[in-house]
């Protein structure tokens, strides 16, 4: 233990050194209240916001305001992150923010209006463990191979559980048959029982639902509302246009068992997305800030893709989410792969799932 000490200790000088660098690098940033007074009246017009009363109007103004200056004082900031604890590898990359449709909310209004995933009981489903050895290229994105549909806005509904599950089904249909088919999230919203609709969910028991039907019917005739209403049985029962038999579960925590998986097909993850620079994430490899502890995941979304470098620096997952495409980098986010820690970057090896036909 002795031996290590030192070792601790210039790891921890190092990273003040950086830090203090960092923050002299990026000096407080105020714009004018003019300035900011503009950039709001056309962010409310653009998103079309209206406010119930005026007091409303100037609360959501100071949230924005403080989102536009922060906005301008990250830039283009590089971060310093340690591995497990603080300790390990450090490394130095660039996140890109910006502002989007949610410039009037602070991380927890986003975290309880556009996420969704319900842990409430959560056990883990029996893992499918690939061979270790298996085929897996060092770079896999299944959008190039017309795998995966546009990117879709889940709204205020509580519904990336379903978002996740459906990307992930329509991956493994074209994979199958060769046809991209845009499939129905709000059948799910409104069928899954093992889920809450728009209060939260669980892409395991939303997969679970499609293979007990046999699958899943289109978005085209089951369209999404963004509204939990009742179950069109019709539909779920002789409706299907992807065939689903079952879904299987990665070994959690395992990058490499899911990236075997993602090799295969899209696979939906749970994660957390409760950061300030993960709200307003516009590109890079994100590494943080975020929790990595699977009690901590609130958020659902699939990876389509992944790659492995060249350089320790460049490894990362590529992940679809469901809150438009003006959010992140054209509606992803690219995920720091092959992390120190086993649960991954915003934990998202804790718990990953993929349909079978």
């Amino acid at each position: 233990m002795a031996s290590s000490t030192p070792y601790l200790v210039v790891l921890l000088c190092l990273t003040s050194l950086l830090q203090a660098s960092l923050t002299a690098a990026n000096p407080s940033f105020e714009l004018p209240e003019s300035e900011v007074r503009s950039r709001f009246s056309k962010w409310m017009t653009k998103y079309s916001k209206h406010y119930s009363c005026h007091e409303e109007e100037e609360k959501r103004f100071g949230i924005f305001k403080q989102n536009t200056n922060s906005i301008g004082a990250f830039a283009s900031q590089t971060t310093v992150n340690g591995g497990v604890g603080g300790f390990g590898p450090q490394t130095i990359t660039t996140v890109r923010v910006g502002m989007n449709r949610f410039g009037d909310l602070n991380p927890s209004e986003v975290v309880e209006q556009f996420t969704g995933f319900n842990n409430t009981g959560f056990r883990t489903p029996k893992p499918s463990p690939l061979p270790y050895h298996s085929w897996k290229p060092c770079c896999v994105d299944w959008r190039s191979s017309g795998a995966v549909t546009g990117i879709k806005f889940q709204g205020s509904c509580l519904s990336c559980w379903a978002f996740a599950a459906v990307a992930a089904i329509e991956g493994m249909n074209k994979i199958r048959t060769g046809e991209l088919v845009s499939l129905s999230e709000q059948q799910l919203v409104d069928c899954d029982t093992g889920s809450s609709g728009c209060s939260g969910g669980r892409s395991d028991t939303a997969l679970g639902l499609a293979a007990t039907r046999g699958g899943i019917t289109s978005e085209a005739k089951y369209p999404y509302s963004g509204i939990q209403g009742t179950c069109n049985v019709d539909k779920l029962l002789f409706d299907n246009q992807a065939s689903v038999k079952g879904f299987k579960a990665v070994p959690p925590n395992d990058e490499h068992q899911l990236a075997l998986a993602v090799a295969r097909q899209p696979v939906t993850v749970y994660i957390d997305a409760s950061a300030w620079e993960f709200q307003f994430y516009t590109g890079g490899i994100y590494r943080g800030p975020c929790s990595s502890d699977a009690s901590r995941v609130n958020h659902a979304v699939t990876i389509v893709g992944y790659c492995e470098g060249p350089g320790e620096d460049n490894k990362y997952w590529i992940a679809k989410n469901s809150w438009s495409n003006d959010w992140g980098d054209q509606g992803y986010i690219y995920l720091a792969k092959d992390v120190p820690w086993k649960t991954g970057t915003c934990g998202l090896a804790t718990s990953p799932f993929y349909p079978t036909a």
